[in-house]
């Protein structure tokens, strides 16, 4: 370790020989993490080992330094700690009694998940492997080190969520990695805010690739997930994981990008599919990138969005958008074969024709004003105008219909403000499981849509949408302020059930009564029948306990 004593463990920094890293004030003094390779360890004569700076069920990841480049580097170590141990001081591991079979498998999914990952070194958005080696009777891999954040402190640090602008730059590059990455068979399965990282160059790079074996619970090794973004194909064994899987991942990262929360646990969300994003938020995003999260964060795999390059295709534009971009895209070719059956023709030609053309244009225009010259002024004024109206607004409509029409996956989306969220997404209702889905976003009080019906969707009635894809509204729960249903009579089940439906909570208490019969509502305790009160406020019914004369009586 000559010439490498005054390194700092912690950030691989020279000390120049003081206790406290005058770079990150990381102290010679402290600890190693427990079961981790002691401060200075040199593996394969080159690489040394500092501080351990994470750990899960698949091993620990180090910081370390590269004598050869002279450079920090992390090093990851398969040390699944529930098949092995290692002594204090030691390199060496110890395989527990009865685990030598599946520490086996796992250290041959380890190296071979590592070889196929370091094979991707064209992909400037994921953290590169560029060593692999054995030793200590285990493996491990060598990386880039990259000085960086990850996306969830990130988030913290922007004021809570980004614009759609502002992720669209982070997280589109690293879209197109995870397509090539799946082009080349291999899975994340661990995309969430904590394993996208932020270069100091502002991009965004993934992180932190394992063996699939601690991604999913029911294995051999402790599960690494991370809630809101593992899908549900991670819980349940009877899915297998795949592409939709990491894309659920990455709309979770993307979707924490954008609104400062995860989605609800995969497992809480079977019983209950919404999508929360707030109000305000949510009219700041474009309808297709709010139906592409929709799509995407599908519950089911069988209705999730299969592919990043489905993915991609949602996010980049609504559809008729994205069909004027590609037209776009081709005109250049065109231009340039143009361009090159121009050649030889002199530039004062073209300066000449140009100018003709303008002429015989003015000209046409003069006659056509002249022989309408007999009308008044305000009455050609107000003609023409119409005419250049109704050509501005008919010819682009019907031009894009054409289009439009030529391609049997777009649909005009529907019209669901007014309509009941429930009879929409019940199990009978055929045309939405054919054409769309309706996603639920959010709850809002409102004094002129009836509790339960769509208040607002996106994407607006009439907008093109792609076959399958998903139309997420705003359901009202009615007025903010409620009256009170009479109850008095009632028996305390009746009564419960007006008091729910009209959106209270009920509580109960119990009272005598000479006039009304033992188990009948009285009334309400401090407030009358017809009172207006909040929604969701907490109301004391009283039950009857008869006359206080039967007590005696008994």
């Amino acid at each position: 370790m000559t010439g490498f004593d005054n390194l700092c463990m912690n950030c691989m920094s020279d000390t120049g020989g003081k206790r406290e890293c005058p770079n990150c004030g990381f102290s010679a003094v402290e600890p190693q993490m427990r079961h981790a390779l002691p401060y200075g360890t040199m593996l394969q004569k080159r690489y040394i080992v500092g501080r351990a700076k994470a750990s899960n069920g698949e091993g620990i990841t180090y910081i370390g330094y590269d004598t050869v480049l002279n450079i920090p580097i992390e090093l990851r170590e398969f040390f699944p700690q529930t098949l092995c141990e290692r002594a204090d001081g030691k390199g060496d591991i110890r395989v527990m009694g009865g685990s030598e079979i599946i520490f086996d498998e796992c250290l041959a999914a380890f190296l071979n998940f590592s070889r196929e990952v370091a094979h991707l070194r064209e992909l400037s958005a994921i953290v590169h492997i560029y060593d692999i080696f054995e030793e200590n009777h285990t493996a491990y891999t060598v990386s880039e080190w990259n000085e960086s954040i990850t996306l969830r402190y990130f988030i913290e640090r922007s004021g809570g969520n980004l614009n759609w602008n502002a992720a669209r730059q982070l997280f589109m590059p690293v879209l197109s990695a995870l397509s090539a990455i799946h082009a080349a068979g291999i899975c994340h399965l661990g995309i969430s805010p904590d394993t996208l990282e932020i270069m100091q160059d502002g991009k965004m790079k993934l992180g932190s690739f394992c063996i699939s074996a601690i991604r999913k619970m029911d294995t051999d090794l402790p599960p690494d997930l991370v809630p809101g973004c593992a899908a549900i194909e991670q819980y349940v064994m009877d899915y297998v994981p795949n592409e939709s899987t990491d894309v659920y991942g990455f709309a979770a990262s993307l979707f924490f990008a954008l609104t400062g929360t995860l989605p609800q646990d995969a497992l809480k969300r079977r019983a209950d599919t919404r999508l929360l994003i707030p109000t305000s938020i949510m009219r700041s995003l474009p309808p297709h990138v709010v139906s592409a999260l929709a799509n995407a964060l599908q519950v089911s795999p069988d209705k999730r969005t299969p592919t990043f390059e489905r993915l991609r295709a949602e996010l980049s534009a609504a559809p008729t958008v994205t069909a004027t971009i590609e037209e776009t895209q081709r005109i250049p070719s065109l231009g340039e074969n143009g361009d090159r059956e121009k050649k030889g023709v002199p530039n004062f030609v073209w300066v000449i024709l140009t100018c003709v053309a303008a002429l015989i244009v003015f000209t046409i225009v003069g006659i056509i004003w002249i022989s309408n010259s007999d009308r008044s002024g305000a009455e050609t004024l107000a003609s023409s105008t119409s005419q250049v109206e109704s050509s501005e607004s008919e010819m682009p409509d019907s031009t894009l219909n054409a289009e439009e029409s030529e391609d049997p996956n777009l649909i005009a989306a529907p019209s669901l403000i007014g309509q009941n969220f429930k009879e929409l997404t019940s199990s009978g209702s055929s045309s939405a499981d054919q054409d769309y889905q309706v996603l639920l976003s959010t709850k809002q009080f409102s004094d002129t849509i009836p509790e339960g019906c769509i208040i607002s969707q996106s994407p607006a009635p009439g907008t093109k949408m792609a076959k399958g894809t998903a139309i997420v509204v705003v359901v009202s729960e009615g007025a903010a302020v409620r009256t009170l249903p009479s109850i008095t009579g009632k028996t305390l089940a009746e009564a419960s059930e007006a008091v729910t439906s009209a959106g209270f909570t009920p509580t109960k208490t119990e009272e005598y009564s000479s006039t009304v019969p033992e188990g009948l509502a009285i009334g309400y305790k401090d407030v009358k029948e017809g009172s207006q009160m909040a929604y969701g406020s907490e109301v004391v019914i009283v039950i009857s306990k008869g006359p206080a004369s039967g007590d005696d009586d008994n």
